[in-house]
């Protein structure tokens, strides 16, 4: 039972069944990981102090750490072809993340203003790119696997 990525990220959306066995796939289980650090933030956001964020951004990174991770434990496995996309892909969410980052301290430093509210809605846009990013990333990762026969069918 996992989180479904997509264009609008809640407690309510589901992953789709996968068409293979999902059973010890980390890439699956790490992304669905980082989605729900991403679901905490969105839920936390407006009830911790500011100087609370770092908590549940630091959480989103140390998901993504582990996603990244297990992606390169896999990669070389994966067709030469597909490397190229999927570590481009991982930049990307590094790059996501520094950016949440940045987002998080202009929310902190605009708390208290009239302009709060805003920079944390643009930390919660921050943080949905890199959830659509690290499912755009499992994406990638699932056509390799499928390219290099990797992929078990899912048991009945």
């Amino acid at each position: 039972m996992g989180i479904r990525i997509g264009i609008r990220i809640g407690p309510s959306s589901r992953l789709p069944r996968p068409t293979w066995d999902r059973t010890d796939d980390p890439v699956y289980g790490n992304v669905t990981d980082l989605v729900r650090a991403v679901l905490q933030l969105k839920n936390e956001i407006s009830l911790v102090p500011p100087e609370g964020y770092i908590l549940v951004v630091k959480n989103i990174g140390l998901s993504l750490r582990k996603l990244i991770g297990s992606v390169d434990d896999v990669l070389p496995d994966l067709p030469s072809s597909s490397r190229t996309e999927i570590e481009g892909t991982q930049k990307l969410l590094n790059k996501d993340l520094a950016n949440l980052i940045g987002k998080m301290r202009l929310a902190q430093q605009n708390s208290g203003t009239s302009l709060s509210s805003e920079f944390r809605r643009q930390m919660l846009t921050a943080s949905h790119a890199l959830a659509v990013d690290a499912k755009n990333l499992l994406d990638a990762v699932d056509q390799a696997k499928l390219q290099a026969n990797l992929a078990k069918p899912r048991p009945e």
